[in-house]
């Protein structure tokens, strides 16, 4: 029993030994652990500073636009014409001279006007001398003298109805017939060139005979002249009335006035005052003739209708140059449009009357102000895609664009200012819905519901889900956001996406916090 005890006391002190190291390698491990649990948060937190940097929703503008390309081109370009038939003998300007209206640019032959004057001027002197001649007639038969009435009345009222003809111009409805006339010879000239330059190919591969060729040469030559005649017709119907003309309406008019009026008198008078009468009528006759062959001696004369910029010369010196031959080119190069291919998802966006902004790679530096004009209403296909032509007319008098120019153009589609925005760098999308990516307590990331407006392409406007003030966000482009465990892009398992901005985002809202991977 003694020999027991001894045993027992001997190892209780080596028991007691083992608890205590059993305690300190507890203490040991649970103050590891603190350490590495804190040497790892804060590590977290310094990779997540790292790899994302915040940005506050702050209040600022947003414009929504739609943005395409287009080619510059003059809204006024006049084709001059001469209002005479005639050799042109002179051309006084040459290619891009600058002109004011009015400014003699060719001169036609003028000998034939000028032999039609001096015949004018000699029949005005037997006008002058028949008058003398009348005071000495006898009376006019009652017959004759009614015959003259209402052939004079006549006059008068064909006179009267070309004066209000001429300063009425042509009616819209005529002026509308003539551009789809124009529209139309524009597509058949189209198809008649596609076909010639396909039979010219099959000619030279011997798939189609001389005769064939030749006949889709007349077709297109045909479409050529058709195409002239129509644009011809239709300047014509738009040109604005010429005083000369009308001041020949008029004067016509008083002749035919005071032929009714001799007419008259001597249907009630047969005597020498009706001869004086009809004398004054014949040297008025006599002196608008002279007056008309005074006119046609300046439309030898060619000038400029408007204030512009040579664009063309035809005319050359020894040519016979008819009423409906083109002379030069005068255009307003001060009056310009865009006009621009606006994509068919994009065009139901586009409004008359939009702002819009132009710039062109020769003037890096300047932005020109436009606003819609006109929307196509028939698209055109370009390499497999409908687009429609926007007209933008550009509000710009200094003359430093140029005709034919390739502008960029910013169609304003809407423009929201002092609300709140954040970068679209800040956003990602989740199975289609679009959401903001903020940190954190412990810096990392997760997603809140938010309710977006219009986009920038850089910036998005916040309708709701975040407050002025807070922060979201941002990946730090020099860095993999795969470095550390804990990033999104780890957890969603690819099912989050970077977000591409769209046109309008109005509406689109996140799931509820709880739904989405990555939240606390």
């Amino acid at each position: 029993m003694n020999g027991g005890s001894t045993i027992i006391r001997k190892n209780r002190p080596k028991r007691r030994r083992i608890l205590f190291v059993i305690a300190v390698l507890c203490v040991v491990i649970a103050v590891g652990y603190m350490i590495y649990r804190n040497n790892t948060y804060h590590l977290k937190a310094t990779e997540s500073e790292e790899l994302y940097r915040l940005v506050s929703v702050k209040r600022g503008s947003v414009t929504l636009k739609i943005t395409s390309s287009g080619t510059i081109n003059p809204r006024i370009i006049h084709q001059v014409t001469p209002k005479m038939s005639s050799t042109v003998t002179d051309v006084f300007v040459k290619l891009g001279d600058a002109v004011e209206k009015g400014k003699l640019l060719i001169s036609l032959d003028n000998q034939d006007a000028l032999d039609r004057l001096q015949e004018a001027k000699d029949n005005l002197v037997i006008a002058e001398a028949k008058l003398e001649e009348a005071k000495a007639q006898a009376n006019i038969a009652p017959t004759q003298a009614k015959l003259q009435v209402e052939q004079a009345k006549a006059n008068l009222l064909n006179a009267e109805a070309k004066l209000a003809q001429l300063k009425e111009g042509a009616k819209p409805q005529d002026i509308d017939q003539a551009k789809i006339q124009v529209r139309q010879a524009q597509l058949n000239y189209e198809n008649a060139k596609t076909e010639y330059e396909r039979y010219k190919v099959l000619f030279r591969e011997g798939a189609v005979t001389k005769q064939q060729l030749e006949t889709t040469e007349n077709k297109y030559l045909t479409a050529v002249e058709s195409l002239k005649s129509t644009e011809q017709s239709l300047d014509l119907l738009m040109a604005d009335p010429d005083p000369a003309e009308i001041a020949a309406a008029e004067a016509g008019v008083e002749q035919a006035k005071t032929s009714l009026l001799v007419a008259e008198t001597n249907e009630r008078s047969l005597n020498i005052q009706q001869q004086l009468l009809t004398a004054k009528a014949q040297l008025v006759q006599a002196k608008n003739t002279f007056n008309s062959a005074e006119r046609n001696l300046d439309f030898c004369n060619v000038v400029s209708p408007i204030s512009g910029t040579i664009t063309e010369i035809l005319a050359q010196p020894g040519q016979v140059a008819g009423q409906s031959d083109i002379l030069a080119i005068v255009t307003d190069l001060k009056q310009l449009d865009v006009l621009a291919n606006v994509d068919e998802t994009d065009v139901h966006s586009i409004k008359i009357g939009q702002k819009a902004r132009i710039m062109v790679e020769s003037c890096p530096e300047r932005t020109f102000e436009g606003v819609v004009e006109s929307i196509a209403g028939q698209g055109k296909v370009i390499s497999g895609v409908v687009y429609f032509e926007v007209t933008v007319k550009i509000i710009d008098s200094t003359g430093t664009l140029k005709s034919g120019m390739t502008a960029d153009v910013d169609i304003i589609v809407s423009e929201r200012s002092d609300v709140l925005i954040i970068p679209n760098m800040a956003l990602e999308s989740f199975n289609g819905v679009i959401m903001a990516r903020v940190l954190d307590e412990n810096k990392e990331p997760f997603f809140k519901q938010v309710k977006l407006g219009i986009s920038d392409g850089m910036f998005t406007e916040v309708i709701s889900g975040l407050e002025e003030g807070e922060f979201v966000a941002i990946r730090d482009s020099g860095r993999s956001i795969t470095s550390t465990s804990g990033s999104t892009g780890g957890r969603t398992g690819n099912r989050m996406m970077q977000f591409m901005p769209g046109r309008a985002m109005s509406g689109i809202t996140g799931p509820s916090r709880g739904g989405v991977p990555g939240q606390r």
